[in-house]
């Protein structure tokens, strides 16, 4: 398969407008990312717009710290960017396997906030800034990525992003977000606002069961100061995250170059860089192993000795093979009807009730003469998600 010139590789992701893949392009024998508009958006001129938009700003963006587009093109049906394709590991990834020190937080969050400023400076905001969006080459320097979802500041372009259509991830919204307000560069500072905040304290700011949760404390909640829950962060870097989570915008830094300043002043200055750590991630491999090793010399001996005083033959016991309950996620609109896609893919009409894997899914309902609402959920095989939406009429005109 290929798209244009570009020989399709394998598919890598799926976001809320496309789906992403790693192709190759002959004439500069490189790898890229290309991004494709999903099919069913293709319909949808504001969407098919938007993404267009997103591709000619974006290419004019050059920083190291930004992913590089390339190219933007149409092959028949299908409109794709092709962008630089990053090796490494996603900032979700670092957090799952190491605990970061003061510096090392204070040092990524200011260099996440200069490239985001740069962005902001060119009329560009993210609007889905969050650790998986946030990539660690090989050599260590970190890469935001996915600006799937941007919105371009163009004051003589008519609005892209209708009111009560809400972008971006639930977990990492700002208050403007979750109300369906206008946002600027400091909404991307709140979402950095609340990644600080889960490194310095190993949980997130707000929280909840079920999407309205979330969005509750987003919008109502103060979280506790950083300070409180680990006596380990200084206090001028507790205040600084903690301004980064004030509910009006104007009430927190003006933009990043502003934050970045902040950051670096709150803390001593450390010689250990936020990167990938290898040598570190190595020390603790061997850690690992070596811990493996004793526990099954030790399982070995004691296995041993009761095996020695049991007079009756031992009788194999098969292992409970235990089958993967899936997640359950119980839609409803309003008004009634809507339909439901998830991850691109028709799922009913709501109420609905689906049964899907666990993690993270691309939510979207459509009603005709309504904006469609959309938004990214997190599913637990724990217990059944609710998801309540109140759907926005267009005006007649």
């Amino acid at each position: 398969m290929s798209f244009g010139r570009y020989e399709i590789l394998k598919e890598i992701g799926k976001g809320s407008m496309g789906v992403v893949y790693q192709a190759r392009d002959p004439n500069l024998d490189l790898v890229v990312a290309l991004k494709a508009l999903r099919q069913d958006r293709l319909a949808n001129e504001p969407f098919v717009r938007r993404f267009l938009t997103e591709a000619k700003v974006l290419g004019r963006l050059d920083h190291p710290n930004i992913v590089r587009v390339f190219n933007v093109d149409q092959d028949g049906d299908t409109v794709y960017i092709a962008m630089e394709f990053i090796e490494g590991e996603s900032f979700t990834t670092l957090m799952k396997e190491r605990r970061f020190s003061t510096n090392e937080i204070a040092e990524f969050g200011a260099t996440v906030a200069e490239a985001l400023d740069y962005a902001h400076q060119r009329g560009v905001v993210h609007r889905d800034v969050k650790p998986s969006n946030i990539l660690f080459r090989s050599d260590g320097r970190l890469k935001i990525t996915d600006f799937g979802i941007a919105h371009i500041e163009d004051p003589s372009a008519p609005e892209q992003t209708q009111a009560g259509e809400i972008l971006g991830t639930p977990a990492y919204m700002s208050p403007e977000q979750v109300l369906s307000r206008n946002v600027d560069g400091r909404s991307d500072l709140f979402s950095l606002g609340i990644i600080l905040y889960e490194l310095a304290t190993g949980s997130r700011p707000f929280g909840g069961q079920g999407i309205n949760a979330i969005f509750n404390a987003i919008t109502k909640e103060e979280p506790p100061a950083v300070l409180t829950k680990s006596s380990e962060v200084p206090k001028d870097l507790s205040d600084v995250i903690m301004k980064c989570l004030r509910k009006a915008p104007e009430e927190r830094y003006a933009n990043g170059r502003e934050l970045a300043a902040a950051l670096r002043t709150a803390v001593e200055k450390s010689d250990s860089p936020v990167s990938m750590m290898p040598q570190q991630k190595q020390r603790s491999r061997r850690a690992l192993l070596y811990t493996i090793i004793v526990f099954l010399c030790v399982a070995g001996i004691t296995t041993y000795f009761l095996a020695s005083k049991v007079s009756a033959p031992l009788v194999a016991v098969p292992p409970v093979v235990e089958t993967a309950k899936p997640a359950v996620l119980s839609v409803e609109s309003s008004p009634e009807g809507a339909q439901v896609y998830v991850d691109g893919t028709l799922k009913g009409m709501a109420p609905a009730r689906l049964e899907l894997s666990t993690g993270k899914h691309e939510v979207r309902l459509s009603l005709p003469h309504y904006y469609e609402w959309e938004a990214q959920v997190e599913l637990k095989e724990e217990a059944a998600t609710p998801l309540q939406v109140k759907l926005i009429p267009m005006n007649d005109k």
